[in-house]
């Protein structure tokens, strides 16, 4: 169950599929969509390894209690999911700028695509949350194989972004779009429940 949760919440947040119709609206050459794909993917990897790896070590340096990160981000997931229920890609994944410069810029795997398209505030607060929560060497390992899948999904995601943008359609993309927002809209709000709980109702 653990890794279910970490696999699907990834996926909905990250959404690749967003990402693979910005990439197929550049109307892009094969070779450029292998590399975007290889790039991109690999910046989520090795984002999603740092935060893993120094995230809860930066926060006890700044003297910054879980449960808070878990009240901001809930609010960030929220916000995200509220724009997403209205089938609109939500602001903190990127901005007017960065998504004009997805069309000038001739590298556009790491920034803005990779970071923070696909690894934005949403997910860097989740890991960190997720992190936090592990309960021994089998729930990292999950939590690192969820990491490993959802990259992988990223990568083939946006090397057939053409056909899958093709297919879906923007009806498609727009009902996708909403049951993600459902899917990232409870999670949010169960993070900022059990922050609250944690931090006021328990002491």
């Amino acid at each position: 169950m653990d890794f279910l949760k970490y696999l699907l919440s990834l996926l909905v947040i990250v959404d690749p599929v967003f990402a693979a119709v910005f990439v197929a609206g550049l109307s892009p050459s094969v070779d450029f969509v292998k590399e975007v794909a290889k790039k991109s993917s690999l910046t989520v990897l090795f984002a999603s390894l740092i935060t893993l790896a120094v995230g809860d070590s930066v926060l006890k340096l700044l003297g910054i209690n879980i449960f808070s990160i878990k009240i901001f981000g809930g609010l960030i997931l929220l916000h995200m999911a509220f724009q997403m229920l209205q089938a609109h890609q939500p602001k903190t994944k990127h901005s007017d700028r960065e998504e004009e410069a997805l069309s000038l810029k001739d590298d556009i795997s790491v920034i803005p695509l990779g970071i923070p398209i696909l690894f934005g505030p949403g997910a860097f607060t989740t890991l960190l949350i997720f992190r936090e929560e592990l309960r021994g060497a089998l729930s990292l390992f999950q939590l690192l194989l969820a990491v490993v899948l959802v990259v992988l999904t990223i990568y083939f995601t946006i090397l057939n972004s053409a056909y899958l943008s093709k297919r879906l359609g923007p009806t498609g993309i727009g009902v996708l779009t909403r049951v993600f927002g459902l899917f990232i809209g409870a999670l949010g709000s169960q993070f900022v429940v059990d922050g609250i709980k944690h931090l006021w109702v328990v002491k």
